[in-house]
């Protein structure tokens, strides 16, 4: 019976996979900006997909949040993972080093591209892609990852979220303004860089007083992909039109009847996705779900100086050590 599950589970990802695919306009990364890129790419329907692939041992797949590619959000994670882990992190359209689409940026469209890159990769892992894995998503990710664990629960051995959205929280006037038509494309396309460096202090627990190299490296790269990448800003966007950021209750509160462990990390002074009104929603949501408190951590921190820690708390679950 669990083989013929898998068996369909593997079927409807080909499917789904099929029926989101994107039609319409590409917006190309610019070859120079794409030639320092860390990673590999695919094509997926014409679209070029940046992701990495290494390590070796049972499979972890990375989901990063808004505005953030693979290597910015888990850049310092993934060399600790790969002691004991595969992983798997890629960019989704438009963010990173991905081409962009004129498809909107929601959970049917993310939850689609995953599908088609674990497929893509699935003969050349020898079918490591298909079988079941820890997923893990963080911030914007956690929804995501959520959201297509609810798809494909038998491809989902562990479902880890780290500070994840989703969650209810209240829309600051900017956030309405951005979602009207033409007005907003035009006041984001404007203030979109701006508004970007100015939230990272946010993420950190020291505010702006953090490491000047992560801070210097971070500037530059939001300012390269603004200017090297036609699809980034319109990503960012169309992610904050067209995906549940604040309105993912009832997806995530469907986590408490499935049957895979649901693992939260959160950093106890977040403020980009609250801690204290956060984890406390989810927990009423997913009653059945462990906390993991990360002490003294903003959202970013949990990713950049806490890495090895947190990563060890992912390996560690992944690989049945809880």
């Amino acid at each position: 019976m669990t083989n013929l599950r898998h068996i369909g589970a593997v079927s409807m990802v080909a499917a789904i996979a099929y029926l989101w695919s994107p039609k319409d306009r590409i917006y190309r990364v610019e070859e120079a900006f794409r030639q320092s890129a860390p990673g590999e790419f695919i094509q997926i329907n014409g679209v070029r997909t940046h992701y990495t692939l290494q390590g070796s041992g049972e499979l972890i797949v990375m989901i990063h949040g808004l505005g953030s590619g693979w290597s910015q959000a888990f850049g310092d994670m993934i060399p600790h993972l790969t002691k004991t882990n595969t992983v798997l992190a890629f960019d989704l359209y438009g963010v990173g080093y991905s081409d962009g689409t004129s498809e909107n940026m929601d959970m049917e469209r993310i939850v689609s591209h995953l599908a088609q890159l674990l497929l893509k990769l699935s003969v050349r892992t020898k079918g490591l892609t298909v079988r079941p894995f820890t997923l893990v998503g963080y911030s914007m990710g956690g929804a995501a990852a959520t959201g297509f664990a609810l798809e494909f629960e038998s491809l989902v051995k562990n479902l880890i979220l780290m500070a994840p959205a989703g969650v209810k929280v209240p829309i600051p006037l900017e956030g309405e303004l951005i979602k009207i038509p033409v007005l907003g494309d035009l006041l984001f396309q404007a203030v979109a860089p701006f508004i970007i460096k100015n939230q990272l202090p946010r993420g950190h627990i020291k505010g702006d007083d953090f490491d000047d190299t992560v801070k210097e490296y971070r500037h530059s790269n939001i300012s390269a992909r603004t200017q090297h990448h036609p699809g980034y800003v319109r990503s960012l966007l169309s992610s904050l039109r067209h995906f549940p950021l604040s309105d993912f209750e009832e997806g995530l509160s469907k986590l408490q009847d499935k049957s895979f462990p649901v693992l939260v990390i959160w950093g106890d002074h977040d403020l980009v996705c609250p801690y204290e009104s956060g984890s406390k929603r989810i927990r009423e949501l997913v009653p059945r779900m462990k906390l993991h408190t990360v002490k003294d951590s903003g959202h970013d921190d949990l990713s950049e100086s806490l890495a090895p820690d947190v990563s060890k708390t992912i390996a560690d679950f992944a690989n049945g050590e809880q």
